[in-house]
């Protein structure tokens, strides 16, 4: 989807709600006003709305969704639209069952409600509905998430863990969303030719080994259509410092892309449900300093969007050369070292 048209889509769902001025209109989509007003004008001229001083009207004949308001996604959010309550209630329930992280995977997941508040982020950006979404990775489900919103046309999930794998298949079926489908899936690996270049938007959690990240978001990139297309991924300042944020960014320009959103700190990792307090015993961190467990929690991960302007390219990155340097670098304080390792280090 190019910007053009997630543009057009956002205004549409705003005059659903109610006819509105020019100004009004502007505050609900965020490109620069040029391509807002080409938007106005392609609408006008597919007759899909009517301009009668000072407003603007949908076409009466257009079945369009009015805009389901998530709220203040960093304040008091799902507190507008009882859509994205009812969403909650039902995916809390979804995922009470989940599989628990595993050393093996670096995994670790959000609460679920943030894992819903990136669902409705990704949607007030209108890379949402219709769209055919591809997913590196899903200990968060937020498949699921966007599953029951019903909003959209494809979800793809690649996943290494058989286990989540499972798990989501089978709630998909429960809840009776046809349109998603799972691939048992290796980062390591060239992406399957059917999956490359098929895809609206991407959203992965990666590793943040300067290899690791890297290679997570090349896979990503050789899943997207092209411009227009957008990236969204969870990064810290937990294990990334603002050197590797510049490096990344820097990777990020040359592949093609502009970052467009980042929200500090949007999401968080519990420590009660993630039920991961062996994995402090392997710690670098709890190494270094004679420390407790965690009383709070603090690991907390930043939200970043990012848009194709050019391209995108897929650039020659160094590879990992075992899972080792996958998942470790000198940044990796608060990353578990897999049973694999333990063996070999034992």
């Amino acid at each position: 989807m190019g910007e053009l048209e997630r543009i057009k889509k956002q205004i549409l769902r705003q005059l659903v709600k109610k006819p509105s001025t020019f100004w009004e209109l502007i505050n609900y989509q965020d490109s620069h006003i040029v391509t807002f007003l080409q938007a106005i004008k392609d609408l006008l001229n597919e007759k899909l709305i009517i301009y009668e001083k000072p407003f603007f009207h949908i076409n009466n004949n257009l079945d369009v969704p009015p805009y389901k308001n998530p709220g203040c996604l960093m304040c008091s959010p799902f507190t507008e639209d009882i859509f994205w309550k009812n969403i909650l209630d039902k995916f809390l329930e979804l995922v009470k069952d989940r599989p628990l992280p595993t050393s093996d995977f670096d995994q670790g997941f959000i609460k679920p409600e943030d894992t819903l508040k990136r669902t409705a982020f990704i949607y007030k950006r209108g890379d949402l509905e219709d769209s055919e979404i591809f997913i590196l990775g899903d200990d968060d489900l937020i498949s699921l998430s966007m599953a029951l919103t019903k909003l959209p046309k494809r979800i793809v999930v690649v996943e290494i863990d058989e286990r989540i794998n499972k798990f989501i298949k089978e709630k998909a079926k429960e809840i009776r969303y046809e349109n998603i489908e799972v691939y048992n899936y290796n980062v390591i690996y060239e992406l399957p030719e059917e999956l490359k270049g098929k895809f609206d938007i991407f959203v992965t959690d990666p590793v943040e080994t300067e290899k690791g990240l890297k290679l997570f978001i090349s896979r990503c990139i050789s899943a997207l259509k092209g411009k227009g297309s957008a990236g969204y991924m969870g990064f810290t300042h937990r294990e990334a410092s603002l050197r590797k944020w510049y490096d990344f960014e820097k990777f990020l320009l040359d592949s093609g892309f502009v970052i467009t959103d980042i929200l500090r700190d949007f999401t968080t990792y519990p420590e009660k449900e993630n039920q991961w307090e062996d994995f402090y015993r392997t710690y670098r961190i709890m190494k270094e300093f004679d420390l407790d467990l965690p009383n709070v929690d603090w690991y907390k991960s930043c939200f970043i969007r990012f848009e194709v302007v050019e391209g995108p390219k897929i650039l020659n990155i160094p590879m990992p050369k075992d899972l080792e340097e996958l998942y470790f670098d000198e940044e990796a304080w608060a990353t578990p070292l897999p049973s694999f390792l333990e063996k070999k280090e034992g």
